[in-house]
């Protein structure tokens, strides 16, 4: 090709290697999973006799659960103790003549459980609820709302056990609240739910790892006080503090779609 040619061939290449690179790149989605690994289908026993409900269906006379195993595989799992109260699934009865029957909203156990790796998080659903009709199944449909984190960071800061001390952690106004042989608790924002973990490192070189223990929240959607609790193994002393912290935080519906057949 002629010279001309060439340095416009050239000059292409080069703009259109400036314009992809202006292209700000793309956050990583979310990757999630959900596998059930148990389930429950109790019915109703005759004329609903109450005398004559079985020990595992914990006063329900009627009862379909299913558990399920969320992972995610480039996400943590926000280790709160609770799950958001927005999750909506509904349930819904497959009748034996194949018709199917709205039992409403699905229950969801508000007590979290989170694996080690923070990368999964049990699911426990149920209905207590079903048509005095004979049914072959009950499905459930909806979604859960989980809270996920890019990842972690930490801040080491000034620790003492002391009713009233501030732990400035970059999360807002945070208090030491209530101080006891081998536990502190810390007051604060919504802020404080963004706290993973905490360690007391004292000045003998040793590390206490601390233990998420109760957790209360109170107030509405313009001010919320949120209180959680943090145990040790033996007595805790003055030293520093080092703070982990979920970065990138973000709720996640969870798309559920399970079903439990009635085996007998």
């Amino acid at each position: 090709i002629g010279k001309k040619e060439k340095n416009m061939s050239l000059k292409h290449i080069l703009t259109a290697t400036i314009f992809s690179l202006a292209f700000p790149v793309a956050a990583q989605q979310p990757s999630v999973t959900v596998k059930p690994f148990g389930a429950m289908f109790l019915e109703a026993p005759p004329g609903r006799d109450k005398n004559l409900v079985p020990m595992g269906g914990f006063g329900a006379q009627e009862k379909v659960e299913i558990h399920a195993i969320a992972t995610f595989t480039n996400k943590v799992i926000v280790n709160s103790p609770l799950f958001r109260g927005d999750s909506k699934v509904k349930a819904t009865a497959v009748l034996v003549d194949k018709t199917t029957m709205d039992l409403g909203s699905a229950d969801i156990s508000s007590f979290r459980k989170t694996s080690d790796d923070g990368k999964r998080t049990l699911l426990s659903i149920s209905i207590a609820r079903l048509p005095d009709k004979p049914i072959s199944a009950v499905n459930f449909n909806g979604a859960v709302n989980i809270q996920v984190a890019s990842g972690t960071s930490r801040k080491t800061i000034n620790f003492e056990p002391k009713v009233g001390n501030r732990i400035d952690a970059g999360l807002g106004a945070i208090t030491v609240s209530v101080v006891e042989a081998n536990s502190f608790t810390l007051s604060g924002s919504d802020q404080l739910d963004r706290i993973a973990g905490v360690k007391i490192l004292k000045a003998d070189g040793t590390t206490m790892v601390g233990e998420r223990g109760g957790h209360s929240r109170i107030g509405d959607s313009d001010k919320t006080i949120v209180q959680t609790q943090w145990s040790f193994k033996s007595s805790i002393s003055a030293g520093k503090l080092e703070v982990s912290i979920y970065d990138g935080l973000e709720t996640i519906d969870v798309p559920i779609k399970l079903s439990v057949n009635k085996s007998y």
